[in-house]
């Protein structure tokens, strides 16, 4: 058996029977397998479609309003007796990650051809869906083909709140199914990142597949032109790519993606002389368990520092000279100044740059790497007034990610609830995208309770409210200790009054798990309480400085 902490070699050619990188395909009747292959050299077998049968007129004819599910918009639970039903060419249903589908229409516009797609008709097709491509994005390809959810026999009386197995499965080690739990992983079973890559005359784009929900962390560091490294982080474990390309790329990169629920991450560059390559190059892969002790420090560049609120700000930040990171969500990382001859360091979560009074232009991109923070201004922090006279082009030092939140806790909840104070916020944010995003084991409610002292003292309050009308099952609740007169909302501070309607049942203020952050003697205060409410503190998570 390999050792996991030796580092492997790879050097992948594009297939040779695919002249120059390109794929001919004939304009055929009936769809005919194409030996095409993957950059990685395992044949991938596509078929060519018939004329007017692409990607852009499955997406048109999906907003045509064709009942393309058979259902007149109407969502119906499905039994497994009624999914094996249809399993015909011409009445083709199919279940993944427990969401039945109507594919009869899809039928002739799957890239593998019929018979591929015929092979998950008429049953639970989550495992042949992971071993052939798990990484696909199927719940927005088959959105209007959702017909319900797939109805499981449980034999057991009775499943605990946020205990259930759900028929939500994702994949360890690629092709294995793994049964979501809120429980840790076990030991046993760990993340081993896949590597791939594709290209275009412009351009090539790097892949690493974890898995789902394993929220992954990304630092990119540029050597050269041609030589990167590419350091996954799992939890505590870090996976490095050292990759060597075959010609020379242009930097930054011409985007970073991580999908906190895929768990896909895509780093595309562009390259400097535009043509087909013959290979990517060469990679090395190595593993190591990283420590809150690691002192590793990486400089940053001040983008724009200037006043958020009346005692708050917003600093932007920018990966120097070849740097980028994307944080796990539920991440911080400590900023570090040498002040009078003493190095200080805080720690501090980043934000979307959407939360931003004036974010830069390059903040509204999703593919951004800047990394944007709120922080509030203490008369006695010595930091955070260090931090706030900075001025645009200076530099900062940045730890790697740090934290211990695990996102696939999350996955059995469909009822949540975000308890906050003052700039324990900003983890919210973050988390709050991703719960309402979320299409494995949908939201029903999410609810913020957000304790400050004035009205002046909330932040992000018109995003905030401007979500909470937005998308239904959002609800913010916005509690103030020092409110005036004029304030129509709660009052006072966290206690058992106001945290007991999370434990009724049935309602839209109940919650299965529980996110604190707030000062440490505000989030013991909170803790205490649920105590007190019999709340299920396996089902709680807070959030640490």
């Amino acid at each position: 058996m390999a050792d996991p902490n030796k580092s492997t070699t790879f050097n992948l050619q594009l297939p040779t029977s695919n002249t120059a990188g390109q794929m001919l395909a004939p304009a055929l009747s009936t769809p005919q397998k194409l030996n095409t292959g993957s950059a990685t050299g395992n044949p991938r077998n596509k078929c060519a479609l018939k004329p007017g049968h692409s990607l852009m007129d499955w997406i048109r004819l999906g907003n045509s309003g064709v009942d393309l599910a058979g259902t007149h918009g109407r969502v119906t639970p499905v039994s497994s007796k009624e999914l094996a039903r249809h399993n015909t060419r011409e009445d083709a249903w199919m279940a993944i990650r427990g969401k039945v589908y109507n594919v009869t229409r899809y039928m002739d516009f799957h890239p593998g051809g019929v018979d591929e797609l015929m092979r998950g008709v008429g049953r639970d097709a989550t495992k042949l869906f992971d071993e052939v491509h798990a990484w696909v994005n199927y719940q927005q390809l088959l959105i209007k083909c959702y017909i319900g959810p797939l109805r499981t026999v449980v034999k057991m009386d009775s499943i605990p709140e946020g205990k259930t197995s759900l028929p939500i499965v994702p994949t360890a080690n690629f092709g294995k199914p793994l049964p979501v739990s809120n429980s840790s992983v076990p030991a046993n079973i760990e993340v081993v990142p896949r590597f791939d890559w594709i290209q275009k005359r412009s351009d090539i784009t790097i892949y690493i597949y974890t898995r789902q929900f394993c929220n992954p962390g990304l630092f990119v560091c540029r050597k050269c032109a041609k030589v990167l490294q590419l350091q996954v982080l799992i939890e505590h474990v870090q996976h490095m790519f050292e990759l060597e390309l075959h010609e020379e790329v242009l930097w930054p990169a011409k985007s970073v993606r991580v999908g906190s629920e895929t768990g896909k991450i895509e780093v595309t560059l562009t390259k400097v002389e535009p043509a087909l390559w013959p290979s990517y190059g060469a990679h090395t892969l190595s593993r190591g368990v990283m420590s809150e002790a690691e002192d590793s420090q990486y400089e940053y560049e001040v983008l724009k520092c200037s006043d958020f609120n009346h005692d708050s700000f917003e600093l932007c930040l920018r990966g120097t000279p070849d740097v980028a990171m994307v944080l796990p969500i539920g991440y911080h990382v400590t900023i570090a100044a040498l002040i009078n001859g003493e190095l200080i360091r805080r720690s501090y979560t980043p934000v979307s740059g959407k939360f931003l009074h004036q974010p830069l232009t390059a903040d509204t991109d999703a593919n951004s790497t800047n990394l944007n923070f709120l922080i509030k201004s203490y008369n006695e922090g010595s930091l955070s007034k260090h931090l706030r006279q900075r001025q645009v082009g200076q530099v900062l030092l940045l730890s790697a990610p740090r934290g211990n939140f695990r996102l696939q806790r999350l996955v059995t909840h469909r009822q949540i609830a975000l308890i906050a104070a003052g700039s324990g916020l900003t983890p919210m944010l973050n988390l709050i995208e991703h719960l309402l995003k979320r299409n494995a084991n949908r939201i029903d409610y999410l609810r913020l309770l957000y304790f400050n002292k004035t009205p002046a003292d909330i932040w992000c309050r018109s995003e905030l409210e401007q979500l909470q009308t937005t998308d239904e099952r959002f609800q913010l609740v916005n509690v103030l200790s020092e409110a005036d007169a004029d304030w129509t909302g709660l009052r006072g501070r966290i206690s058992n009054e106001l945290l007991a309607p999370l434990m009724t049942k049935n309602t839209p203020e109940y919650a299965s798990f529980v996110a604190i952050c707030g000062p440490s003697g505000f989030s013991r205060a909170a803790e205490d309480i649920l105590k007190e409410l019999k709340f299920n503190l396996e089902n709680l998570h807070i959030f640490q400085g």
